[in-house]
């Protein structure tokens, strides 16, 4: 019972690390300060913490071998307090691995022990106890696969995270033993392999996060039949191929992130667009091609960033686009778009940043002014706007004066602007000089 007492009373001590101590005698210290605060002198930590003896010999005490410091403070003996629901140390620079002992805590909900230094490999039986919820492991050193017992896994588990390790290998095949599971962030490890293409089977999950691996393959066609998914972030990987129109069937998606991997290519499919609770759509810096959707606006009432910049993208900007009017950033930079920009921008009166530099966009043939930017004066929160490196071929107006003091950063260089400046550009207090 002392010793399960003393579980307790770690999860205590590890709120307040003792890594910042200067020598081995202010880590004994440290310790020994707090076996002060235990008031009954029959506790077994009062015979087994003693000046006499080494702190290394302590129970529950690892050190370094050379330089003798603590380092760890979870005993294999934690799998001891079978009847523990809620373990966590997280935040408190504990070193070490995870003892496989862990997986004998059969009353475990939730095992959080996320940003320390552990390391190693995580204990596959971990995934072995029936009524854990909830795993995050994220912000450590662990490496190795990520491995499940071979056979029947009984269990609940909703959200597992161990993002920002150094895992390696695939998402294994026999994941689909984790049938509740709602959340899972692998993002920011060494997984190489493809997406499981049955990763269907985790028909309940609501957000997955694999970005930031070197995951290579397409994007699986079973991933539209998760009808629940709500955020999928992939970015910067090495996916290859298209955008499978199956992802047009994910109703509740909010977030589709897939950024940065370069090697996409194709159309976009124009079912992404009917997809009404989306908030965040990335598709920067790969190499989508076609042009954007004429109907492209229409059912996205709550979209706020759009980002289709970097890719192969051609054909005019389409003017449906501003019935999106929660749009907060609107990205179409470096393409291949042609036409000129709407003058119906204006309707979007929460736009921060419009980004439409190094396109092909040019002016009405036989217009002058440079109408798009009379319109851009009714967005009062604009921050960030981007067009040079185009060919408007066109003057300003003298309404450019009118655009918000908010603007902070302002490009037109080599836009082929003629004419000449207005003095009420003057107006547009907020520029920041470039660095």
């Amino acid at each position: 019972m002392e010793k399960h007492n003393f579980l307790l009373i770690l999860l205590f001590l590890l709120q307040f690390p003792i890594s910042i101590a200067s020598s081995n005698e202010t880590d004994q210290l440290a310790l020994l300060a707090f076996q002060n605060l235990i008031t009954n002198p029959n506790h077994f930590l009062a015979n087994n913490w003693t000046k006499n003896t080494s702190l290394c010999s302590w129970f529950g005490v690892t050190c370094t071998p050379k330089t003798q410091r603590v380092v760890a403070l979870i005993p294999p003996a934690v799998g001891n307090a079978t009847k523990m629901m809620n373990f966590s140390l997280s935040g408190n620079r504990v070193s070490g691995n995870i003892p496989k002992e862990v997986s004998n805590l059969g009353h475990l909900a939730l095992l959080s022990l996320f940003d320390n230094q552990l390391t190693s490999f995580i204990p596959r039986t971990l995934f072995n106890i029936s009524l854990l919820l909830a795993v995050s492991l994220s912000f450590n050193s662990l490496s190795g696969p990520l491995l499940l017992d071979e056979g029947n896994i009984v269990s609940n588990l909703k959200s597992l995270s161990i993002s920002n390790n150094q895992i390696s290998g695939c998402i294994p095949s026999n994941i689909c033993q984790l049938t509740e599971l709602k959340i899972l962030s692998i993002a920011f490890n060494n997984i190489t392999e493809d997406i499981p293409i049955n990763i269907d089977c985790l028909s309940e999950l609501q957000e997955f996060y694999i970005g930031n691996n070197p995951i290579k393959g397409t994007i699986p066609t079973s991933l539209g039949n998760i009808s629940t998914l709500q955020y999928f972030h992939c970015q910067n990987n090495r996916i290859v191929g298209q955008i499978p129109p199956e992802l047009g069937k994910l109703s509740n998606l909010r977030q589709l992130s897939l950024e940065l991997n370069y090697n996409l290519t194709g159309q976009i499919p124009k079912a992404i667009f009917n997809i009404s609770s989306f908030e965040i759509i990335d598709f920067s810096f790969n190499n989508l091609s076609g042009r954007i959707p004429t109907t492209i606006g229409l059912h996205l009432p709550y979209l706020k960033e759009l980002y289709l910049g970097a890719n192969q993208l051609e054909g005019e900007i389409p003017l449906f686009i501003t019935n999106a009017s929660k749009l907060v950033i609107l990205d179409l930079a470096q393409n291949f778009l042609t036409g000129t920009i709407p003058t119906n921008l204006g309707n979007l009166r929460e736009l921060q940043g419009l980004l439409l530099h190094d396109n092909q966009l040019t002016n009405e043939p036989r217009e002058h002014e440079l109408r798009f930017f009379n319109s851009l004066a009714d967005c009062r929160m604009l921050k960030y706007l981007q067009v040079g490196n185009n060919l408007l071929n066109g003057t300003f107006p003298n309404s450019i004066g009118n655009l918000s003091s908010t603007i902070e950063n302002f490009h037109i260089a080599d836009a082929h602007i003629n004419g000449l400046i207005p003095t009420s550009i003057g107006n547009m207090s907020g520029l920041m000089p470039r660095p």
